[in-house]
């Protein structure tokens, strides 16, 4: 485990002690291809944590992004099991390259991100 995991690992267990879980929340995807678990296991003054599970519930292969709008002045701190992309006030989460983006029937993908600021909405999941 790296470094900045570590860190990343411990600033969201002391955030835990400060705040309570929010529940969670599993819903189908748009597409009816995947069901999406939501989980805020910290929520504090100026920032959050935000932990997302998303589970094929189709009978084939597929690939999954997510996309959260985050207002100024927050932002994403880090992230954790997925490439994040800026694109003006949205971030785009998309599966990390290795060691595959796809999913396969049954299988189950987790990433999380801690943000600053006033919590936004939780993220969108879709997949294709």
């Amino acid at each position: 485990m790296s470094y900045r995991m570590r860190i990343s690992a411990l600033l969201a267990a002391l955030f835990c002690m400060f705040a309570v879980a929010a529940p969670a929340r599993a819903t189908p995807t748009p597409d009816g291809l995947c069901d999406v678990t939501v989980t805020v296991p910290a929520q504090w003054s100026n920032g959050y944590s935000v932990a997302v599970t998303v589970r094929n519930i189709s009978i084939r292969p597929v690939t999954w992004r997510a996309s959260v709008a985050v207002p100024p002045p927050g932002y994403i701190v880090q992230g954790w099991n997925a490439t994040f992309q800026y694109v003006g006030s949205t971030v785009w989460i998309y599966p990390p390259p290795y060691p595959s983006g796809v999913l396969q029937p049954g299988q189950s993908h987790n990433f999380g991100y801690l943000g600053s600021g006033t919590m936004p909405a939780l993220p969108v999941v879709t997949c294709s």
